[in-house]
């Protein structure tokens, strides 16, 4: 099935702000069948109804059963299609089958496994990288103290337990440098192989 384009309703349903509850204005001023729709593309379950009646009965506004209801069904028919599902697991975020009409959750749970496994394949790749760049700037830090340290040892002045204590310095940021140059070797290399693994993952996947 192909998904619903309305513009006028994701335009409002933006200005919501992915709240749980409505402010003042959004209860005064807000289309309940916009509200429902909103809320159908994000998955939110039917109780979601309940926490806006409970915002809005604050400023004496009450709730549009019906339309609500009404607009929470057509997003629903966006939220459970299987490309909304892959992107939903694919972005870490949890799934609502349950909300989804029975006829569509067998497909939406199955492009969501997938969608998910991606995610956590793009999760391990992502801290590779995050380990690397903390060696990096590690390695560059160390790099600077090691030119300080070349300096000082280079001053007429310098006294023998200092000396020794900035070689020691010295020696231990060169081996430091050494064995995270070694281990981001061996990162590079997990790396490669992930996204190798990725990109055959997504091309099974069709994508």
């Amino acid at each position: 099935m192909r998904l619903l384009h309305l513009p006028l309703l994701l335009a409002g349903a933006l200005a919501l702000g992915g709240c749980a509850s409505l402010s003042k204005d959004q209860c005064l001023g807000g289309d309940w069948r916009q509200i429902g729709f909103y809320d159908g593309i994000k998955g939110l379950p039917s109780a979601e109804l309940d926490k806006h009646a409970k915002a809005c009965a604050e400023y004496g506004v009450q709730t549009d059963f019906e339309r609500y209801h009404a607009g929470r069904s057509k997003g629903l028919l966006n939220y459970c299609q299987p490309e909304s599902a892959f992107q939903e697991g694919r972005a870490g975020r949890a799934d609502n089958v349950a909300a989804c009409p029975p006829n569509l959750q067998r497909d939406f749970h199955g492009e969501y496994r997938r969608g998910a496994e991606i995610y956590a394949m793009e999760s391990q790749i992502a801290n590779l990288r995050s380990q690397l760049s903390s060696n990096d700037d590690n390695i560059r830090s160390n790099n600077r103290r090691i030119h300080d340290i070349r300096t000082a040892l280079d001053r007429s002045d310098l006294g023998a337990d200092a000396r020794k204590n900035l070689l020691s310095e010295f020696n231990r940021l060169v081996n430091d440098n050494n064995a995270m140059t070694r281990d981001n070797g061996y990162l590079h290399r997990d790396l490669d192989r992930r996204y190798d693994m990725l990109r055959l993952r997504l091309r099974d996947f069709g994508r």
